[in-house]
């Protein structure tokens, strides 16, 4: 983004990139290393130390921060290291006695949607992304792992059973809650591409069922803060019931897009007729709402309905970035804090994501202190909604794309979060989707605590920063491979 040395794609363009120009690497590094298994990771690594290249790890997907990619980095990607799934209805953890319940485990490279069409049939499904060409052992996992599952079944860290891993010295490990303690609380929320390179992952199967999907949306050229009014006033409700997916508003009109697993199909009804009730009060022939309150069989049914390809396919050939807040239950339970919520979204394009672990209740074995502990922010324990702003721009746009615009759009996006930081003191933030220049990035990301033991394992674990990215645990700001971001000072001005 300093000097627009790049060659994007994009998705205006017939040709697919600016042709009539000079085309530069940006941050995609120069040399990668195509790992096919642990050998080829151990012996890239040792290349690296010997030779002092900074390292950057890519398995497959995207990262809103670009935290996968580095200039002059020796980049790791390990696409291709895509095992068979192997499917164990009383998964033993390496080093445990007893089984974990039933388990997946699955290769580095492995994408959502692969996963979800294997395991469609097998009876199981897994807690997972809605963007499914989103690697399921990389950034997502590392990242927390948000999901529409995640209010009733926890997210993606909650439910790993076993991480391997080869480490920036070379050695393989196995992670779980019975062995490498501190490194299976730093892969389940201290970030990607920092700690390790991940090779294979375990991950708990749930049985399939039928679930409830709810689509409603229509134009609002009137009547938005009524729309905000329902949605806060009926959030704690919704949360508590199980709801996952997506919900917002604009200027100009009103999307809700959810899925229950829990609910029958006359209790999601009376769950969601206020909001029915009043877009049916207002809908017209020249203002249409459309609405779809069904079941769908099974979780593959969830992934793959027409509306939720349709939200993903949004993305796909955009540049974009949005900032996050994870939204206290407590801005929820009175009606002056309800009220400053409706203010703070009031006339602004938002979204929220249906994906806090509301409804999830930790076992004891994760709780603080226990050995299955993750990192992710505590905040995550407590909020209703992970909120976003988001702002997309096309890259064969040159007046989008300047150096100056660029900088524009994100001191935009950050700053538009300060009100909703402001009435939600101590909160944290989504770090996979957060804003690039979060003003406390530590205990929005980890907590003081938690980021405090995380730093210390970085540090007897990688005392060279051989593993490192932008804004993650250990970072150097100064550090050349995060030269092509903006200041952070330039962009949290006032």
């Amino acid at each position: 983004m300093v000097t627009n040395e790049q060659c994007t794609l994009s998705a205006t363009l017939e040709q697919g990139v600016i042709i009539n120009g000079t085309c530069h690497q940006g941050t995609v590094p120069d040399y990668y290393i195509d790992a096919r298994d642990v050998k080829d990771i151990q012996l890239g690594l040792t290349f690296a130390r010997q030779h002092k290249i900074p390292i950057s790890v890519k398995n497959t997907g995207h990262d809103y921060k670009g935290r996968s990619t580095g200039p002059d980095t020796l980049a790791i990607w390990t696409k291709n290291i895509m095992p068979d799934l192997k499917i164990d209805k009383d998964f033993v953890p390496q080093g445990c006695e007893q089984s974990a319940g039933p388990g997946v485990t699955y290769g580095a490279g492995q994408t959502f949607d692969d996963l979800y069409t294997k395991l469609d049939g097998t009876g199981y499904f897994i807690v997972g992304g809605s963007c499914t060409t989103v690697g399921a052992a990389g950034g997502w996992l590392a990242g927390g792992g948000n999901s529409i599952l995640t209010p009733i079944l926890g997210l993606g860290v909650d439910n790993a059973l076993q991480i391997k891993a080869v480490l920036p010295n070379g050695t393989y490990i196995t992670a779980n809650r019975c062995q490498n303690q501190d490194l299976f609380f730093a892969m389940r929320g201290g970030g990607g591409g920092t700690f390790g390179v991940v090779t294979e992952v375990t991950s708990k199967l749930h049985e399939d069922h039928q679930f409830i999907h709810v689509f409603m949306t229509m134009n609002l050229p009137d009547g938005v803060r009524e729309v905000s009014e329902i949605l806060v006033d009926n959030a704690e409700r919704w949360a508590d019931e199980g709801w996952g997916g997506i919900y917002g508003g604009s200027p100009g009109g009103v999307s809700f897009l959810t899925f229950n697993p829990s609910l029958s199909l006359e209790e999601a009804e009376n769950s969601v007729k206020p909001l029915r009730d009043y877009l049916e009060s207002v809908a017209s022939d020249s203002n249409p709402l459309t609405i779809n309150i069904t079941t769908v069989p099974s979780h593959w049914a969830v992934v793959n309905t027409p509306v939720s390809l349709a939200f993903i396919a949004l993305e796909a050939g955009t540049s974009r970035t949005r900032s996050s807040r994870l939204v206290p239950r407590e801005n929820f339970q009175t009606a002056e804090g309800r009220k400053q919520l409706v203010d703070v979204i009031e006339g602004m394009n938002w979204a929220t994501i249906l994906g806090t672990p509301t409804a999830f209740a930790l076992p004891e074995s994760d709780l603080p202190g226990g050995p299955g502990y993750a990192s992710v922010t505590p905040a995550w324990r407590n909020a209703l909604w992970h909120f976003i702003y988001t702002e997309s721009w096309d890259q064969g746009n040159p007046a989008e794309t300047s150096p100056e615009a660029l900088e524009q759009r994100f001191r935009r996006v950050s700053q538009a979060m300060d009100p909703m930081r402001a009435i939600t003191p101590g909160a944290g933030a989504y770090q996979a989707e957060s804003d690039i220049y979060e003003p406390d990035m530590i205990d929005s990301f980890w907590g003081q605590d938690n980021y405090d033991r995380l730093l210390k394992i970085k540090q007897d674990l990688d005392p060279d920063n051989l593993l490192s990215c932008f804004t993650c645990v250990g970072w150097d700001k100064a550090d050349p491979r995060h030269r092509c971001y903006p200041e952070m000072s330039a962009i949290r001005q006032d």
